[in-house]
């Protein structure tokens, strides 16, 4: 179903609605209205009747009780509803009709009757004979005490009338209002619903890759900010997939140079490889040694390069926990940089209680060789403590150096994201992954990893491995970086 179909549709059903409502409602406001008329009309009539009543008591020289008789009252009753158009009936304390204008027996015996003796006036309507009745009943009050009561019987035929017209009238009034608001709302949704064609071909035309169609819309509404809107979209769109053009064109051509530079070191390695199987004197296999390391610093190098392009890009590595002496990592990985610590001439003070955790071990070994790395390049310390302490839940590992330190304000972003830190500074040695990624390590570990450094008095790194696995989502997790 179409948009202008639907907005169609809506907009005659709403409207059927609002008619409708307002039938129901000027219905029952005319109805009350000539009810509450009625009443007010009885109402005066009742207040003239016992006036003309209390005369006729003074003039006929009659009690009071001898009004709501028998004898006097259908006389007093017929008087009472001459030149009217409704009945007058007087009725006694027992409830009884003493005395009616007409002799219809209908409607004698109502509960109307009972609620006016209590003292209150009466509105009852009721069916009677093919039509309705306004029953109006009031008390009769004479020097202070009830002696009887006047009931009026208003044949409301002719309201019924009335309302019957009126709601044919109103019925013929909102179907012409139904039709002529449809008509008008079918020609505005078609004028309305058109730029959003013209619309809808151009972003074929977009889906194709054909940018160059514009939308011209004169219109100063929503539509004609979205035509704008999808102007401007295309010819982004269209400068967006320029500049991916290019830049593909500029990557394509590094990747290219680069696989050519990569291929050549890897040709002189292997050949220089199988060139020292064959060779018997020490100098010969020296010089092809140098060439191999030679052409390997430059494989390396280019790989360094290569890694500086693909900073933003992702690598999935996978965390595998399991329960494992830390202490036995720790010195592991303490033998693995025993040379390169040496040559950095920093001492190294170690201190290890037997303490079991949950871990991945591979990833542990990489959170503390970059620890221990970074303080061995950037710390400028003279002296490293490692201690190992086993706790209840946990084990924490302390690494403390005593070098530089570092700055508040560098401690608030080395755990952030390569992509966060826009003042980043990539150097051969460091390309600043390192530090998140011991964080995400840590984390998807169940443990932590916290600094406490200050300018000139050193860095402690505190590791905390947790002993339960209560605090890690899953045994095996994937990280993306």
């Amino acid at each position: 179903m179409g948009l202008r179909n639907k907005m169609f549709i809506q907009h005659a059903v709403t409207i059927v609605m609002l008619l409708t409502a307002m039938y129901y409602i000027v219905n029952y406001t005319l109805d009350k209205s000539m009810i509450e008329r009625d009443t007010q009309t009885l109402s005066q009539y009742s207040a003239l009747h016992r006036i003309e009543a209390l005369k006729i008591v003074s003039d006929k020289k009659i009690n009071i009780e001898e009004l709501f008789s028998g004898t006097y009252a259908p006389f007093i009753a017929s008087h009472l509803a001459s030149n009217s158009n409704f009945q007058v009936q007087l009725f006694a304390l027992d409830e009884t009709i003493v005395g009616s204008s007409s002799d219809k027996e209908n409607l004698l015996k109502r509960n109307d009757i009972k609620i006016a003796l209590s003292g209150n006036t009466t509105t009852v309507i009721t069916a009677g004979e093919g039509t309705q009745y306004l029953i109006y009943s009031v008390p009769f009050w004479y020097e202070g005490k009830m002696v009887g009561g006047f009931r009026y019987l208003l044949d409301l035929q002719e309201n019924i009338d009335t309302l019957h017209q009126m709601r044919r009238w109103f019925i013929g009034a909102a179907i012409g209002c139904l039709i002529f608001s449809l008509l008008a709302s079918y020609s505005f949704s078609s004028f309305l619903v058109k730029p959003l064609h013209v619309l809808q071909q151009a972003l074929k035309s977009v889906s194709i890759g054909d940018f160059s169609r514009k939308i011209e819309v004169s219109s100063r509404d929503e539509v004609g900010d979205l035509a704008k809107d999808f102007n401007h979209m295309s010819d982004a769109l269209q400068h967006h997939i320029e500049m991916l053009h290019y830049e593909q064109g500029k990557q394509k051509a590094f990747y290219d140079n680069i696989t050519h530079e990569l291929k050549t070191p890897l040709t002189s390695i292997i050949g220089f490889s199988d060139l020292m199987a064959r060779m018997n004197r020490t100098e010969d296999i020296q010089e092809c040694n140098s060439y191999i390391r030679k052409e390997s610093t430059r494989l390396l190098t280019m790989v360094e390069e290569l890694l500086h392009t693909s900073l933003k890009g992702d690598e999935a590595w996978r965390i595998i926990l399991e329960q494992a002496d830390l202490g036995s990592i720790i010195t592991d990985s303490l033998r693995i940089l025993q040379p390169t610590l040496k040559k950095s001439t920093i001492s190294t003070m170690v201190k290890i209680s037997p303490c079991t955790v949950y871990l991945d071990p591979e990833r542990t070994q990489q959170v503390l060789f970059n620890v221990i790395d970074n303080a061995i390049k950037h710390s400028e310390c003279t002296q490293l403590h490692i201690e190992l302490t086993d706790h209840e839940h946990y084990g924490l590992v302390c690494i403390v150096d005593n070098g530089k330190g570092i700055s508040q304000q560098d401690q608030q972003i080395v755990f952030l994201p390569s992509a966060e830190k826009q003042d980043r500074v990539i150097t051969n040695e460091s390309h600043g992954l390192g530090l998140p990624i011991c964080k995400q390590f840590m984390e998807l570990q169940g443990g932590s990893i916290v600094i406490n450094s200050s300018e000139g008095q050193g860095t402690e790194v505190q590791l905390r491995f947790p002993k339960n696995l209560k605090n890690v989502s899953a045994v095996t997790k994937v990280i993306q970086i």
